[in-house]
C-alpha cells in the first residue's frame, strides 16, 4: 500500500522541490521520500530461475464424483411399458426411448370379443405377447424399461402378475422403475350418474 501510495508522489514532489525549496528542518525527510522513490522506480521484477515456480500437486480423481462416472458410463436407451386398464379393454404399448411405439396389444388383438375383452385373462394374454415383443427386441439392441400403470381394471392386476411369474423373468430384469399414472380427481366436474341394471 505505501508503495502504491509512493508512486503517485515523485512527479508532484519533485515539482515541488524544484518550484519551492524546502526548509532545513524538511530537508531530511524529504531526502528520505526522493531515496525511496528511486528504490521504487528502479525496482525490477525477479528474472529467470531466482524465483520458480511452484509445484502445484495434480488433482486427484474422485472415483465416486457422478460427473466423472456419467462420462466413462454408457448411455443406455430408457424404453416405456404403458399398461392402460379400463373397465371395458386392456391396452399395453412399449415405445422407445424418443416415443415411438414398438409394439401395441390390446384385449381385442388377442382374440378376446366384447365383455371378454374387460376380463382379468384378456390383460394377462396381453401381457404375455409384449413380454415375447421385449425378449426379441433384447436379442438386438440393450435397453432398460421404465413401467407405466394407468387406470384400475382387471388387466392392471393381471400385468402385475405376470411379470411376478415365469413368463416375465427376462422383463422383470429389464425393469427399472414402476410408476403410476392413474389421474384421480379431487373436485372437478360432476360425475356420471350411477348405471342402474
Amino acid at each position: 500500500m505505501l508503495a502504491r501510495c509512493v508512486r503517485v508522489v515523485p512527479t508532484h514532489a519533485r515539482a515541488l522541490y524544484s518550484t519551492v525549496p524546502p526548509t532545513d528542518s524538511q530537508k531530511p525527510m524529504f531526502n528520505a521520500i526522493s531515496t525511496l522513490i528511486d528504490a521504487i522506480e528502479h525496482s525490477k521484477p525477479p528474472v529467470g530461475t531466482q524465483y520458480p515456480a511452484p509445484k502445484h500437486p495434480s488433482p486427484k480423481l474422485n472415483p465416486l464424483d457422478m460427473d466423472i462416472v456419467a462420462s466413462f458410463a454408457t448411455k443406455v436407451p430408457r424404453y416405456s411399458l404403458y399398461c392402460q386398464s379400463t373397465r371395458n379393454n386392456t391396452i399395453t404399448t412399449l415405445m422407445t426411448d424418443d416415443f415411438h411405439p414398438v409394439a401395441a396389444f390390446s384385449g381385442g388383438s388377442c382374440g378376446f370379443k366384447k365383455v371378454n375383452r374387460s376380463s382379468y385373462e384378456a390383460g394377462y394374454q396381453c401381457a404375455v405377447r409384449i413380454f415375447k415383443r421385449i425378449a426379441e427386441l433384447k436379442e438386438h439392441t440393450h435397453f432398460e424399461i421404465d413401467l407405466y400403470f394407468k387406470g384400475f381394471g382387471q388387466g392392471r392386476d393381471a400385468m402385475h402378475k405376470a411379470l411376478l411369474t415365469s413368463e416375465g423373468d427376462n422383463v422383470r430384469k429389464l425393469v427399472r422403475s414402476v410408476t403410476d399414472r392413474t389421474p384421480i380427481k379431487i373436485g372437478g366436474t360432476r360425475s356420471k350418474k350411477a348405471r342402474r341394471l
